[in-house]
């Protein structure tokens, strides 16, 4: 390279290197008496992220005061209900044993082939809340909802019963690992839960089984174990979750349905 570039190159980089140590600074610098604005990277980077588009939405960024919705941690041992789809068969064994370490009870409950419309138009929940008297609810629904059309106006009252009979009881939904774009499913779940109780998957990333649907059971253990972080970080309503080491445990107790006709 010709030497009269290599000034040209310094300066190029002392310039970045004074712009990214000026956006980790804070929101101003002084500089002889002037006041120079900044934009941290993490600030950029720590806004949620949802929507079709998976776009930044500035409206919700995550260092905003969360005093007036997010509970305080509750270290409390519970008996949880999970339910949901055929996602449980992955999600739901590193559950227990997060569940097993940290003294609370699991009641699993897969519905194969599930969907908010068929918990909607049954009175299942209602009879699991009834029986099994959980303190908090985890929900795994979405995988068989991701090509629905015009799916905020059809499913949108299911949604809304399902989210009735959970109630005043704390809750984290889980949404679906999308193998491919969705029709809405993600946009309507974003806008119609509560507030830090919407886990959104589809930006992680999975290895898949065969049917290039379903997580391998080793990518859907660490599926669990980032929503389980963000329930800490992030969640509404945290809840004690230690982590348990490698490998999975098995529910206190399994109900199966076989799919809808």
């Amino acid at each position: 390279m010709n030497k009269p570039y290599w000034g040209l190159w310094a300066l190029l980089l002392v310039a970045l290197a004074f712009f990214v140590v000026l956006s980790f600074w804070g929101d101003s610098i002084n500089i002889g008496g002037f006041e120079l604005k900044t934009a941290s990277f993490a600030e950029q980077t720590s806004e949620y992220i949802f929507g079709k588009d998976r776009s930044l939405d500035k409206s919700k960024k995550a260092d905003e005061d969360s005093s007036s919705w997010r509970a305080p941690m509750d270290t409390t041992t519970k008996n949880i209900l999970f339910i949901g789809d055929s996602m449980l068969e992955g999600l739901a064994p590193r559950l227990a044993s997060y569940c097993d370490k940290n003294g609370h009870t699991l009641v699993e409950v897969i519905w194969y082939s599930s969907s908010t419309l068929c918990w909607s138009e049954t009175a299942r929940l209602t009879e699991l809340i009834n029986k099994y008297h959980p303190d908090y609810i985890f929900v795994c629904l979405g995988a068989n909802e991701l090509y629905v059309p015009d799916i905020k106006t059809a499913r949108k009252p299911y949604l809304k019963k399902i989210l009735a009979e959970i109630g005043d009881i704390p809750y984290v939904w889980i949404g679906p690992p999308n193998w491919d774009e969705d029709t809405g499913i993600n946009d309507m779940l974003a806008e119609n839960l509560d507030k830090g109780c919407f886990y959104l998957s589809a930006n992680d990333q999975f290895e898949r089984k065969r049917d290039g649907a379903h997580p391998t059971q080793k990518s859907a253990q660490q599926w669990m174990d980032r929503v389980v972080k963000w329930i800490g970080k992030s969640g509404a309503h945290p809840i004690r979750l230690e982590e348990p080491g490698e490998g999975t445990s098995r529910a206190s107790r399994i109900v199966i349905y076989q799919p809808p006709k």
